[in-house]
């Protein structure tokens, strides 16, 4: 009895994933990590509407864990550093009044490992004055995402240490603030990858995927909850009430033992 009423009411901040937004059928890829800006502004007003208050990787840091309970907080992320999510996410933020956190790739003008890898369709990054302009209205906070969004478990130690720790450097000497966070490209890392994000300094280690359900549990392999191109409002609402990532994660397991 107690597990089963541990398993309705078990609460933790969601951590939600997104990477592009788009505005026409133009802007499609072959990969569905993108959602429609209509789509997404419909989420952003059910937050708002349903009173959730969004916070950064920072604001996180900064909040005693006992007042995390009674307030409905909740991590928007973006990866990569997309220029919609200047000219599209940016305006919507502002209207809302809403933060979120992004991860740029800090050594790429577009996303060239996966035109190269997949054949992908071209799109480009963020410049240097945009992210600028976003940081400096509040609602943005930037993460460590590395130098070219390599696949972290292919490299070595040194290889590894190079692609995190020279992002880092210049996304903090570019904004001129301490990086909280660091998200693993392709949410793919190792043991060494959360030692390095650790030993830099970086207070959490975000993946995608993978991860325990509170966050304080394992602070260098976050959870989140991808977002993307296929998520109806109704989907939308189950991922964002809180118990999401433990009824999924115990639904994988029973599919396991069972099939």
């Amino acid at each position: 009895m107690i597990k089963i009423f541990e398993y309705f009411f078990k609460k933790e901040i969601p951590v939600l994933m997104y990477h592009r937004l788009i505005n026409n059928k133009d802007e499609i890829g072959k990969n569905t990590i993108y959602l429609n800006v209509d789509e997404f502004e419909k989420q952003l007003k059910y937050l708002k509407d349903n009173n959730y208050i969004t916070i950064t990787f920072k604001d996180l840091y900064k909040i005693p864990k006992e007042e995390r309970k009674n307030k409905k907080y909740i991590i928007l992320t973006f990866d990569d550093g997309y220029k919609d999510n200047y000219n599209l996410l940016f305006p919507l933020l502002k209207k809302y009044n809403m933060k979120a956190v992004i991860y740029m790739v800090s050594d790429e003008i577009y996303n060239k490992w996966d035109v190269e890898a997949n054949g992908e369709k071209r799109f480009d990054l963020m410049s240097k004055d945009e992210m600028l302009e976003m940081y400096k209205s509040g609602l943005i906070e930037f993460g460590g995402h590395t130098l070219h969004h390599p696949k972290l478990d292919t490299l070595t130690e040194e290889e590894q240490r190079y692609e995190i720790e020279e992002n880092k450097i210049y996304l903090e000497k570019t904004l001129g603030e301490k990086l909280y966070s660091f998200a693993y490209p392709y949410g793919i890392f190792n043991e060494t990858s959360k030692k390095i994000v650790k030993e830099l300094g970086f207070n959490y280690g975000i993946a995608t995927d993978s991860g325990k359900f509170y966050i304080e549990d394992d602070l260098y392999q976050v959870r989140r909850i991808g977002i993307f191109s296929d998520i109806t409002m109704s989907k939308f609402k189950r991922r964002v009430k809180g118990n999401y990532n433990l009824k999924y994660s115990r639904w994988r397991l029973w599919k396991i033992k069972y099939q």
